[in-house]
């Protein structure tokens, strides 16, 4: 005769009972929150978006001129891992006040954004602050931009942040890009 295993050896009382009522149960749904948001600074200003548009962060990219095109929100172009990407001012855009070209073109980063998967654009940042996971939805904190450009405010132990609408955002560059 052999001798019982573990597999063997008979169930506990009210096991089945006990796993049945888990198998019945619903799993929780999941929270509905917004993905996670890139959060940088631009001047004073703390801003976000979410990081399915702001695709990469790249050191200070060269920005080329181009000729007839200075004082307006197309800085130039600028190549990113083999592709040459027009460069906007969003501080242009966004009419915040400090930007001067040589700020811009010296800044601490490049942001960029992809609007979708053929049109993508680099943006100089004053740096970024992290990556959070956007919890609930933003509130109606008084900002220092327009209400056009935002879909809300938030705020966290880091300080007080501006959730960029992407589409509004996109739209203006184009535009103002053309």
């Amino acid at each position: 005769m052999r001798e019982a295993t573990l597999f063997d050896r008979p169930l506990p009382p009210g096991y089945r009972d006990e796993l049945q009522a888990l198998v019945a149960e619903r799993p929780a749904a999941p929270s509905r929150g917004r993905g996670s948001l890139l959060l940088f600074q631009l001047g004073e200003v703390r801003l976000a978006l979410p990081t399915r548009i702001a695709s990469a962060v790249a050191p200070v990219l060269h920005i080329a001129r181009i000729p007839h095109r200075s004082g307006t929100v197309l800085l130039g172009l600028a190549a990113f891992r083999g592709e040459i990407l027009p460069c906007c001012s969003l501080s242009r855009i966004l009419d915040l006040p400090h930007t001067t070209e040589q700020t811009e073109s010296a800044t601490a980063r490049t942001l960029i954004l992809e609007e979708s998967a053929t049109r993508r654009w680099a943006v100089p940042i004053d740096g970024v602050l992290g990556v959070r996971i956007a919890a609930g939805e933003p509130t109606g904190i008084a900002a220092p931009l327009e209400a056009q450009w935002l879909q809300g405010s938030f705020e966290d132990e880091a300080g007080q942040y501006h959730l960029l609408d992407p589409e509004v955002l996109f739209r203006q560059i184009t535009l103002a890009t053309a």
